[in-house]
């Protein structure tokens, strides 16, 4: 996505979904920069302040509403780690739980809603607890892959700045369970 509207230290999960997140978006649209046509993000925030919501783009419109449902791709993470992303804290960005648009990178939200199975990510932090995300494609359990990684390194990973192969091979990247899918993964940030 293209670049966020700056967040307030005391971001809510409302503020953040009803306002931020749809501004983003047409900010993206409006820079040209290619946006999905029919996708759907469903975000599950654990913890004190919490909940669920569901966001819809669909015919180049951007929609959110407070509640689950069925996704093309789902995340659950902390209300902690939300914010950690959300505000760039902790060597955490948006990257690590929003689909980034960058130069050359088509739109890839086809080949997404054709994948099913859950990624695991765990993004190893400075003096913290490391950052966990699950990543659910299509609502599907299985296959499942494991993802151990710096906060930083998933980052550039999803920036365009590293080459996850390059990542894997010098022990950067520690990957568990269902490689195959894990591959799948990896194409869509061609």
């Amino acid at each position: 996505m293209a670049e966020q509207p700056a967040a307030p230290e005391n971001v809510t999960p409302e503020q953040f979904f009803a306002e931020l997140l749809p501004a983003g978006f047409l900010a993206q649209k409006e820079s040209g920069t290619p946006t999905p046509q029919d996708f759907t993000i469903r975000y599950h925030l654990t913890g004190a302040g919490g909940g669920e919501w569901h966001v819809t783009i669909k015919d180049g419109k951007m929609t959110t509403r407070k509640s689950g449902g069925e996704a093309n791709l789902a995340f659950t993470l902390s209300v902690d780690d939300w914010r950690d992303a959300v505000l760039g804290r902790d060597g955490a960005s948006l990257a690590v739980i929003l689909p980034q648009a960058r130069p050359g990178r088509p739109d890839n939200s086809a080949r997404a809603k054709q994948l099913k199975g859950t990624m695991a990510v765990e993004l190893a932090r400075e003096g913290k607890d490391p950052m966990r995300i699950e990543m659910t494609f299509n609502d599907a359990a299985t296959p499942r892959t494991g993802m151990k990684v710096k906060v930083a390194d998933y980052v550039a990973m999803q920036e365009g700045r590293m080459n996850g192969q390059e990542a894997f091979m010098t022990g950067k990247l520690k990957i568990e369970g269902d490689m195959g899918f894990l591959m799948q993964i990896a194409a869509l940030n061609v």
